[in-house]
């Protein structure tokens, strides 16, 4: 099957003025283009069916052959990519799947807004990233394809142009699962190999492996891509620029970054090297062996501070593809953005290093491969300090408790930290550094971190800290009222939604948060309202569905509870809960072959959930089945 290749720039501008007049879908209103790539054209539209007229992003995928037998192909392996993309879209660092609909023989996707700033505008070229950056920014990346892997999914295009951080909260977000991509190839994955049975190489040069170039990539082709993310901003060289071994073919990079730390380099290693097979064969141990490097702080301590980054890279905002004040990257990259904004404001968490002066100019310490490789100078070139210090000679040194520093203090070296006692955890010792708009997204990913572990007073304890950092930060409100309700304080929960609402107005988790503590209150109408609020907000949240179907069953109204329910099941079908609460409201409706049908799906799902069992029994007591 054939795609355009090119889109005319003329004929764009043409066909965008008739799209103005046309609601796709019948519900969504052009505003305007965003960009263009190989296979489709990608527009910001309003929902004019929901209250608000929330924004969202179109893509068109256009089939160039439109013969029967090639539209079926597309129609149906449009249908399952589809399918996936709405399950993935329940992780909150992959925008939601909305819509697909077809119109014309034209193939569209309905995706969440991300507001935020394109990762290929801070890695940029020619300007290499601390070793520290580097690691944070592959454990984010990683954490994110972890869980895509565990959908059975690879997603084959990992680059910066691909990565957004938000705005809302600083955090990454991974975008262009476009179903084009599995339109012109099979979706099916080979169960041993983890292999897509696909001819046709999909992805972007620089950052395709060889088997993927072959048509045959497998879930460490991702990881290889991720690792060449890395590289590249440890060098500030486009992958294209590095050279390979002639004899092993891997990529000789380790001379562009000849600071880097063994214990890094041979990670990175790992995860580009030329045969699959001896890479990690998934981002989950990629992201392993990342986390268990021997030094946590990767030379952060007298090395590095944290800064804002405002507005973007060199003081712009985001831009897009095709943008004549874009932010050069080297090589050109194909880029099929899915969901990106154009607001001028972007906050974002990076490191950079904090330089070092004397006479001679600036030089970078060296990077210690772990704590303890750092090696103190001998005693009469040192000091050994216990407190604060400013600028001494060559050195501007950083102390924590636990934390010696050996200064240089005449020589034309620069000081090399070593370590007399344990090494500070990282979030204790970057909570020195950050300054408060910083402080805040940092410390509240640490509060959603602990909050996952079920450490709700260490949660909210960060959470406030956060918060004391900056006020008006929305997401730390968000990780508050989460974690109130975890403890059963409702009231104050709903203090703290009311809060994160107050300082984003657009935040349907929030709503839906707010809704959790109303229903923790007893108020089922009031969780009722918020709940419904948050589906017209979001309609791609599964949460928000079972939430509305959970409180309709208790208010008696199950053929309501039936219908949410329904919607849940279909964004997220393995829920335990969501096929419980859809047997609950079955058996009050006397359909009691399907209560017995969705309470077995929901045990198949988790044997051991409470409320299954106690249906499934009280089926066996009725019916004496």
């Amino acid at each position: 099957m054939g795609y355009e290749s090119v889109i005319n720039s003329q004929a764009d501008e043409g066909i965008l003025g008739s799209m103005e007049q046309t609601l796709l879908g019948g519900r969504y209103q052009v505003v305007r283009r965003l960009g263009s790539g190989g296979f489709s054209r990608t527009f910001l539209v309003i929902d004019i069916h929901l209250p608000n007229h929330p924004r969202c992003v179109i893509k068109q995928l256009k089939v160039q052959d439109k013969d029967t037998g090639t539209l079926d192909m597309a129609r149906r392996l449009f249908d399952t990519e589809a399918q996936v993309l709405y399950q993935l879209g329940n992780h909150p660092q992959i925008p939601a799947l909305m819509a697909h609909f077809e119109e014309d023989q034209e193939f569209y996707l309905a995706q969440e807004y991300i507001e935020g700033s394109r990762l290929n505008r801070q890695i940029e070229e020619g300007k290499p990233w601390s070793e520290t950056r580097v690691v944070l920014l592959l454990q984010e990346v990683l954490e994110i394809l972890s869980f895509v892997h565990r959908q059975q999914v690879i997603h084959r295009d990992i680059k910066p142009s691909n990565l957004i951080r938000r705005h809302r909260d600083g955090k990454l977000v991974l975008i262009d699962f476009g179903a084009v991509k599995q339109v012109t190839s099979s979706p099916l994955l080979d169960a041993e190999t983890g292999a897509t049975n696909i001819t046709v190489a999909i992805g972007t040069h620089g950052y395709m492996p060889n088997e993927q170039y072959a048509g045959k990539p497998r879930f460490s082709s991702d990881v290889y891509a991720v690792g060449i993310l890395g590289i590249r901003a440890l060098t500030g060289l486009h992958p294209q620029k590095l050279e390979e071994d002639p004899i092993t073919s891997e990529i000789a990079w380790r001379q562009h970054a000849p600071a880097v730390s063994s214990s890094l380099a041979a990670v990175l290693d790992k995860m580009v090297r030329y045969d699959f097979r001896d890479r990690y064969p998934t981002a989950q141990e990629a992201l392993e062996a990342l986390q268990n490097l021997p030094n946590p702080l990767h030379g952060l301590v007298g090395t590095q501070i944290y800064q804002t980054w405002m507005k973007g890279a060199n003081g712009r905002g985001p831009t897009f593809p095709g943008d004549e004040n874009d932010t050069a990257v080297g090589p050109a990259e194909t880029s099929e953005p899915t969901a990106f904004a154009d607001d001028q404001d972007s906050t974002s968490l990076f490191p950079v290093d904090l330089a070092y002066s004397s006479g001679k100019g600036t030089a970078p310490p060296p990077a210690a491969s772990s704590a303890l490789d750092f090696q103190p100078f001998p005693r009469r070139r040192s000091l050994v300090l216990g407190s604060l210090l400013g600028i001494v000679g060559t050195g501007l040194v950083f102390w924590r408790s636990g934390l010696t520093i050996a200064l240089e203090l005449n020589g034309a070296e620069p000081a090399i930290p070593f370590q007399a006692s344990a090494v500070p955890v990282l979030t204790t010792d970057l909570g020195i550094l950050l300054p408060p708009e910083e402080k805040a997204a940092f410390l509240t990913r640490q509060g959603d971190r602990l909050r996952h572990q079920g450490r709700y007073p260490d949660a909210l304890a960060t959470y406030d800290e956060a918060v004391k950092s900056q006020s008006d930060y929305a997401a730390a409100h968000l990780g508050r009222c989460r974690t109130l309700i975890a403890l059963k304080r409702p009231i104050e929960a709903i203090t703290a939604c009311d809060d994160a609402l107050a300082y984003s107005t657009y935040y349907p988790e929030a709503v839906r948060s707010k809704g959790n503590a109303e229903e923790q209150r007893g108020r089922l109408l009031a969780a009722l309202a918020l709940y419904e609020s948050t589906n017209n907000l979001m309609p791609a949240m599964f949460e928000a569905w079972l939430d509305r179907g959970r409180v309709l069953q208790k208010l008696g109204r199950s053929a309501e509870a039936i219908a949410a329910v329904d919607q849940a099941i279909a964004r997220n079908r393995e829920s335990a809960e969501a096929w419980t609460v859809r047997g609950q409201a079955t058996w009050t409706l006397k359909r009691y072959d399907q209560a017995i049908i969705a309470a077995e799906k929901a045990l198949q799902i988790d044997p051991n959930y409470g409320p299954a069992k106690e249906l499934r029994e009280q089926a066996r007591q009725t019916l004496g089945r």
